[in-house]
């Protein structure tokens, strides 16, 4: 995409608006000559300049009652979003609507009135540019954000909201339309601009009652809104922008959003796990891992049985005391032999309590390993460290593609002694490591017959003098 678009420009026959500011250009002989009305919403047919300095100030001057109107609506919205429904509320926004329109209609029709009696006054094609737009150069829908973080049933009952009032919304929008037409009507009409703001007030409030009764629907269903989620939609003007719309933000990042994936851990057993009762038990809702000098665990791990998985999205809470590590092992297998060296001791170590595959690093205690891409138990080792995209080629070749962030500065982002919100990404050859909402680390590799490109198991590792703290693993599973 070009800066220009980027920066919001867009050009209508001789009218450049940018983030809502107008400049006139020259047009060509050719433009003069062709001059065609503009469709609905497309800008002002070709301007001259007296006629965009004039539309100008006539923005400026119209700027804060445009300000009052849409201030008068929100708060309308805002009112048909609070429980219980409080019809007095309700009654004194929808008046503040009819006094916040009555004001900006006749400024405008004061305001036209002077135009058309100037130098500058508008051709009936621009006149009906000018209504297209709003009746001003302010674009009043800029900025209004994106969509709340939703779970999917909570996304269905918006949208279903969002489509059963678009009919009542296109009215409004119509109805506001016409006022605005009445108040840029020649020779002005007090009767027909008061007989279009009665038709909007009617409008709203009908739009603002079906809005309180499918509201309160949704905050009766198991979908229930967070207040975080109504401000959200009371900052989009009450609607839920539905899917296919372009230059719309992604939903916010939601560590808690679980549709879609399966629990792993229960809270209260090992149900599904296979460690070594040694080191692994549960208490208080978590599951512990814990190697003291008397009972020193060495490499240890805890793999989920229940489910082999490819691709995949996990996420977990983890936290650590004491000044050894763990990591979240994914795509892993148990029973190979083991490679590194076992302490003499925890030998011999049972290798169906060992596991091979790419690992999720997770040491608080050291200022460079958390987050990291590991491979555990091959002679690849580290592929990714903290901070880095490598693309590489199973054990054959690893190459630095980009830089995240600055690796020591990275861990300002783990927690000590607390718990951290970790999440793994995995599809394809694409792993994708964030901690506590911070991207940590990419590895792509490109080898089909790697060990990291091979379906496993979920798994914990618990390492050196430790005690590793798990809870919250949910695993959504896409093959």
């Amino acid at each position: 995409m070009s800066a220009w678009l980027r920066a919001g420009l867009v050009v209508c026959n001789g009218l450049m608006m940018i983030g809502g500011s107008a400049f006139a250009q020259q047009p060509a002989p050719a433009q003069l000559a062709s001059a065609q009305a503009q469709p609905a919403g497309g800008g002002i047919p070709v301007v001259s300049a007296q006629q965009m300095a004039a539309l100008t100030r006539m923005t400026a001057g119209l700027t804060p009652l445009i300000q009052a109107a849409v201030r008068a609506r929100d708060e309308l919205v805002a009112a048909t979003f609070a429980l219980p429904r409080n019809d007095a509320t309700l009654r004194a926004k929808t008046a503040a609507i009819r006094v916040a329109e009555r004001a900006l209609a006749r400024a405008r029709a004061d305001t036209f009135a002077a135009i058309q009696g100037s130098p500058s006054a508008l051709r009936p094609d621009q006149v009906a540019g000018l209504i297209a737009m709003g009746g001003s150069l302010l674009r009043t829908s800029a900025g209004r954000g994106g969509n709340p973080g939703v779970t999917a049933q909570q996304r269905a009952a918006l949208a279903a909201m969002t489509r059963d009032l678009t009919p009542l919304t296109q009215t409004a929008a119509a109805a506001r339309n016409e006022l605005v037409a009445a108040s840029l009507a020649m020779p002005r009409s007090d009767a027909a601009i008061e007989a279009k703001l009665e038709a909007l007030v009617v409008a709203e409030k009908a739009l603002g009652d079906a809005r309180v009764h499918a509201f309160a629907g949704i905050q009766k269903s198991a979908g229930t809104l967070t207040p975080g989620q109504v401000a959200a939609l009371i900052t989009l003007g009450g609607t839920f922008r539905l899917a296919g719309l372009a230059f719309t933000e992604p939903d916010p990042s939601d560590f808690n959003d679980h549709e879609g994936y399966v629990s792993l851990f229960d809270g209260v057993s090992l149900k599904g796990w296979d460690g070594n009762p040694q080191f692994w038990r549960v208490e208080d809702g978590a599951m512990i891992g814990e190697s003291t000098v008397e009972n020193p665990s060495g490499n240890s791990y805890i793999a989920y049985r229940d489910i082999e998985a490819r691709d995949f999205t996990l996420k977990l809470e983890i936290k650590i005391e004491g000044s050894g590590g763990s990591g979240i092992q994914y795509r892993s297998k148990t029973g190979l032999p083991w490679l590194g060296n076992i302490p003499a001791n925890v030998a011999p170590v049972n290798l169906n309590w060992m596991m091979t595959g790419p690992q999720a690093d997770f040491w608080p205690s050291t200022p460079v390993y958390t987050g990291q891409f590991y491979s555990e138990n091959t002679p690849m080792r580290i592929l990714a460290w903290r901070g880095q995209v490598v693309e590489g080629f199973g054990s054959a070749s690893k190459r630095l593609m980009g830089t995240i962030g600055d690796r020591q500065g990275l861990g300002d982002f783990v927690k000590l002694d607390d718990w951290n919100e970790y999440t793994i990404i995995v599809r394809g050859g694409t792993f994708i490591h964030i901690l506590n909402g911070q991207l940590m680390a990419v590895m792509i590799d490109d080898d089909p017959g790697s060990s990291n490109n091979q379906s496993g198991q979920i798994g914990i590792e618990i390492e050196a003098i430790t005690k590793v703290f798990v809870r919250n693993i949910w695993l959504k599973k896409l093959n």
